[in-house]
Parts: structure tokens; sequence; C-alpha cells
């Protein structure tokens, strides 16, 4: 039986079937309003996200989502399963008392439905770079954020790019963790001589690990001090399971077995963060990258390409490196600059921690959320 809350309930829908970035995002920012609201979760059937929310003492609901793909079967569903998920997210949103639809996804109209369904404010939360997309299914997204959600929360000033400057439109940034467990990262030589890389993210195509595995072969040459290792889960999907193969194999056919290293889903993140002497991350595209502004906040310096919000997240020469997308000689000289200077390291290290401190604080980052939320909540009071 769903029990009544004092504090105004928020209903927060997001896609993930796996711990993802946008997930733990979401997650990391309620953690920090709980004193002040009730958030109740909703997931896809399914959704191994269920448990980690669910440790920290969240409610979760789950819905059959189905989303857009290029398999018939799918496509056939698509149109009736949102207007049943969209009807079924209604009816839960009035059993829970909810006040406000918060969808932690820019394409899951399932709550346009229940917006309609209820009358309840909607805010639409921007995760992913919509000029990447296929643009006639972005476009019609934006028109629908833009049009009918009462607020557009983006996690960058690069997504919020695309779309028109309207007043109900924000950018607020993802915030950074709430403390560190470990001592600050020790980058001090290592025994061996040694410097380990890290590539921190799922194994999905267009996460760029396969530009850092041609980046490392050619750096290694040069450099052979250098090692690398990858850590990441596939999501479940067997296509997921075939890139990280892919990569497996070429670096078997570079010999390069027991110097580029293989792991799964990490759940200690910064543990694995600090025992790193730098981060890279190569996506092809990322909105913000939470990868990013944890090596960041840990402060294990960062290499990431200019791919959209990362370039948000430190000052390139400064507090991390900013190489060219899919630029693969770029991504080598950086390596190389960074593996090579322990005292490089250790600078952008300190510079790293500080920046992040400043430009993510609370105000900028999850207060901002809340006044948000408490806007929406005043409107509703005074109709």
């Amino acid at each position: 039986m769903i029990q009544s809350s004092a504090k105004p309930i928020i209903l927060i829908v997001d896609n993930s079937t796996a711990v993802t970035g946008a997930l733990k995002a979401i997650g990391n920012a309620t953690d920090q309003l709980r004193h002040r609201y009730e958030f109740v979760y909703v997931l896809p059937s399914g959704s191994s996200g269920r448990h980690v929310l669910e440790d920290a003492g969240y409610r979760v609901h789950e819905l059959p989502f189905v989303e857009i793909s290029k398999r018939v079967r799918s496509l056939l569903l698509y149109v009736p399963m949102l207007l049943l998920n969209g009807w079924r997210l209604a009816a839960l949103a009035r059993r829970e008392q909810a006040r406000v639809l918060h969808m932690n996804d820019f394409y899951n109209l399932a709550g346009l439905i229940a917006r309609l369904l209820t009358g309840l404010p909607l805010v639409t939360h921007v995760r992913f770079l919509p000029h990447t997309q296929m643009q006639p299914l972005a476009k019609t997204w934006r028109w629908v954020a833009e049009h009918l959600a009462q607020r557009v929360i983006c996690v960058s000033q690069a997504v919020y790019s695309y779309f028109q400057p309207l007043p109900h439109i924000h950018v607020v940034y993802d915030p950074i963790p709430e403390g560190e467990k470990y001592p600050p990262t020790d980058l001090s030589p290592r025994p061996d001589g040694t410097v380990r890389l890290l590539f921190l993210g799922n194994y999905i195509p267009g996460k760029g690990q396969n530009y850092a595995v041609e980046a490392f072969k050619k750096a290694f040459f040069q450099q052979p001090s250098l090692r690398l290792h990858f850590a990441g889960g596939d999501m479940g999907l067997e296509k997921n399971r075939e890139y990280r193969r892919q990569l497996e194999s070429a670096v078997d056919k570079a010999d390069l077995k027991d110097i580029v290293t293989f792991g799964s889903f990490v759940q200690d993140v910064e543990a694995a963060i600090k025992q790193a002497d730098i981060v890279l991350n190569f996506s092809e595209s990322e909105s913000f990258s939470l990868t990013c502004l944890d090596a960041l906040y840990f402060g294990t310096p960062l290499i990431a390409s200019d791919c959209g919000g990362p370039a948000e997240l430190f000052e390139s020469g400064k507090s991390g490196l900013l190489v060219p997308n899919r630029n693969v000689s770029a991504m080598v000289t950086a390596i190389l600059q960074l593996g090579s200077d322990i005292q490089l390291r250790q600078d952008m290290s300190i510079a790293g921690r500080s920046y992040v401190r400043n430009k993510f604080s609370g105000e900028a980052t999850y207060q901002k959320l809340g006044k948000l939320y408490n806007a929406l909540l005043k409107n509703i009071q005074l109709r």
C-alpha cells in the first residue's frame, strides 16, 4: 500500500535498463534534496538499476517502456505501448499523489501522455546531445519539450545550444560527489615505473574505447611504461558484448594482452579512479560526462575528447587535456605528454580538484534543481 508523505512527491522516470551515468547523476542530485522532497523512481521492467536505488532508500516502480528502434516489432509496438505506458504512468502518479513528473530522458514521451491525463507539471531532462541524434526524431522531441513541458533542464551549454532561448529552459549541471572515502590520488612514481591509464565507461559503440586502443598502441611504442585498463559493463546487450570482443581482439593482434586489460562494471568508482595515474574519455558524443567530472573531483588527471559537454568541465592545459574528437594522433600526443611528465600530472590533479569544486557547487547544481521544483509547486498552489 502506498503511503502518503508530508513532503511533495516527485516522480522521477528514467529509461536506464542498467546503471548508467544518467541514473547515477539524477540520483546524486535527489540524494541532496531528500530533506525537502520525496522522490519515487520509475524504471524499465527488469532494470538492474533498481537495486542501486533501493539500496539508497528510494521506492522504485517498473513499467515496460519500449524505445524506438529499427526492429520491425519494436516499431509496431512503439505507439500503442507509449499510450499504454503513459496511461500507466498517470495512474501511478495519482496513486503516489505525485506533484511533479520529472522525465530523466528527453525521448521518453510517456511523461507527456501522463501530463495530459493528470495535469501535473512536466520536467524534461535532456541528458544527451540532440545534435548527434536522428534529426527528424530529435526535432520532434525538441518541439515537445519547448511547447509542452513546464521546465526543460539541459545538463550543459552544449545541450542548451540546441534549443531556443526560452524562459522555461535552463542549464543545470550535475553535482559533484558528496565526498571522498579515500585519501587523494597518490601520483608519486610507482615502484615498477609504470604509468597506469584508466578508461572507465560501458562497452558501447561510440564511447571511444576503439580510439583509446589505437592511440595506446602508438603511444606504447614510444613509452613502454604505459599500461591501460578498461572497466565497464555491457548493459546485458549482445551488441555491446560484441563490441568488447572486437576491442579485445584488436589488443590481442597488437600483442598487448598483458599490457591492456579489460574489466567489468566498477562498483567503487572512487577507488578505481584513484588507483590510476590518468583517466581517458574519448567518447564521440557526451552531453556532460559524469566520468570526467568524477576524475576531476577525485584528482586523477584527465584526457578527454572535445565531444560536447566535457569541454565545460575543465580548462584544457590547466586542469586537464582536451583533444579533438576522433583524432587519434592528438590522443597519442596527449597520452605521451601527460604520461611522461609527473609534475604536470600533479599540477593538473590539484587544478582539476579546485576547478570542479568551484564551478559545480551546490548552488549551480542540485540547489538550482530544487528551486525549479519550488517554482512549479508554487504555480500549482496559485491555481
